[in-house]
């Protein structure tokens, strides 16, 4: 069998992830645009590398400042979206894991991912599916939190990250991160009974400096 290969156009540094590219890119290109988001008007607006890394550093400080640590398990309830994505990096860099949920799953399935992975929050998109969580949530001993997207959670979360409570924003540990092959789990899972599912684990990714 014939092989073939060619040198690699860019090197990636062994302790790199995913979160890296937003503050680099923020660093080197702040101007650039890097998403659009959709206002409830119906209009678009650009989101700049400056913007998008300033966003998530915020989000990720009020998510610490609410006890969320290394290695903890953050599900993240929603549709495709905007914020979708600014929670997924924001859990990220707080050095947590994203445990995503389809918004479509019913109770039973919701009470299987969030126990199984042990989550200690939750990001949901709307009311509904607060109340959804909130059938279960007498099953979810360690869950702690649940934010709602559309009540204004990210809004909270960033006023809490800009020290906006008492005492200022909360400080980003300085200690070795530990490292994953992978930062959101999928949950698949979520759709075979309980009896039949295997244990699933769940590592953190590495915490990059907020600044």
């Amino acid at each position: 069998m014939r092989e073939f290969s060619t040198p690699a156009l860019v090197e990636i540094e062994a302790s790199a992830t995913l979160t890296d590219v937003v503050a680099d890119r923020a660093a080197t290109a702040p101007g650039t645009v890097m998403l659009r988001r959709q206002r409830p008007d119906g209009s678009w607006v650009d989101v700049t590398a400056e913007d998008f890394h300033a966003q998530v550093s915020a989000l990720a400080k009020g998510l610490i400042g609410a006890g969320v640590g290394p290695g903890d398990r953050v599900g993240l309830m929603a549709r495709t979206r905007y914020e979708w994505t600014l929670a997924d990096y924001e859990i990220w860099t707080a050095g947590a894991v994203t445990v995503p949920i389809y918004e479509t799953s019913a109770p039973t399935q919701v009470a299987w991912i969030l126990g199984d992975s042990g989550c200690t929050g939750v990001l949901v998109e709307s009311g509904e599916h607060a109340s959804t969580v909130g059938l279960v949530r007498d099953e979810l001993p360690d869950l702690r939190h649940v934010w709602v997207i559309e009540h204004g959670a990210l809004d909270g979360l960033t006023a809490a990250g800009a020290g906006g409570r008492a005492g200022g924003p909360p400080a980003m540990p300085a200690g070795p991160p530990a490292r994953t092959d992978a930062r959101s789990r999928g949950n698949s899972a979520a759709l075979r009974p309980a009896h039949k599912t295997p244990r699933r684990r769940y590592r953190t990714a590495r915490r990059p400096a907020v600044r």
